[in-house]
C-alpha cells in the first residue's frame, strides 16, 4: 500500500465517523508513553542522587525524544488525514476538544525539548537517542559559563514541571470528556476510537456498494 492509497483508506474510516487504525495506533501508543513518562518521572524525582538516577534520567529523556519523533509523525499524518466530524466544532465541546488537542501536541514537543536542555547542562557523556536509533547529541551548552548553564537548567526544569502538571490535569479532563460523550450524549466520540471494522461496512472505500438508500 503506497501513501496515497493509505490516505484514501484512512479517509474511508473518517467518512463513517471513525478514526483509522493508524490514527488509533498513534493515539494509544502515545497515550501509553505519556503515562509511562509521568509515572517514571515522578519515581525518579524521589530517588536519591547517584548513578542509577542519572541512568534513569537518560532513559526518561530518550523516551521523551521518542515521543517527540512520534508526535512529528502523527502531526504529519493528521495534516494529510483529517479527523471524523463527530463533534460540532463551533460548540463548547468542539472548542474544548481543539484546545486539549493543541495542548497535547505542544507537550509532545515542549517536554522532550526542555528535558533535552536539562540533560545537556549535566556533566557526563552518556549518549541520547530517539527510539534507540536516531542520535541526539547534547546541545552545545558546554561553551557557556557555569552560571548561564545553571540558569538554563533552572528555566528548563521550571518549564518542564509546569507543563507536566498541566498535562496531568489535562489527561483526566480528556478522558472524562470522552466518557461524558459516551454515557450522557451517547454520540460516537468514544466508539470512534475502538471500531476498526470500517472497510467492511457499506459506504467505505474498498467495501461493496450500499445495500440501501
Amino acid at each position: 500500500m503506497n501513501l496515497v492509497a493509505a490516505i484514501e483508506w484512512a479517509e474511508g474510516y473518517n467518512r463513517r465517523g471513525l478514526y483509522s487504525p493508524f490514527g488509533v495506533g498513534f493515539h494509544w501508543l502515545m497515550a501509553a508513553l505519556m503515562v509511562f513518562q509521568l509515572v517514571h518521572g515522578g519515581y525518579l524525582a524521589w530517588q536519591p542522587a547517584g548513578g542509577d538516577k542519572y541512568v534513569g534520567y537518560q532513559t526518561h529523556t530518550q523516551v521523551g525524544l521518542t515521543i517527540m519523533l512520534l508526535g512529528a509523525l502523527r502531526f504529519l499524518w493528521r495534516s494529510q488525514v483529517g479527523a471524523p466530524k463527530n463533534v460540532d466544532e463551533a460548540s463548547l465541546a468542539g472548542v474544548g476538544s481543539r484546545l486539549l488537542q493543541a495542548w497535547f501536541y505542544f507537550s509532545f514537543f515542549a517536554l522532550p525539548v526542555s528535558g533535552w536542555v536539562m540533560w545537556s547542562t549535566l556533566p557526563g557523556d552518556l549518549p541520547l537517542s530517539g527510539a534507540g536509533v536516531i542520535p541526539f547529541p547534547n546541545l552545545p551548552f558546554h561553551q557557556l559559563s557555569e552560571g548561564l548553564q545553571h540558569r538554563l537548567m533552572q528555566g528548563a526544569a521550571t518549564a518542564h514541571a509546569w507543563i507536566v502538571w498541566i498535562t496531568v490535569l489535562a489527561i483526566p479532563g480528556h478522558a472524562g470528556a470522552a466518557v461524558l460523550h459516551y454515557l450522557v450524549k451517547r454520540d460516537r466520540v468514544l466508539p470512534s476510537m475502538f471500531d476498526l471494522n470500517g472497510p467492511q461496512k457499506p459506504g467505505v472505500l474498498g467495501a461493496g456498494p450500499d445495500a440501501g438508500p
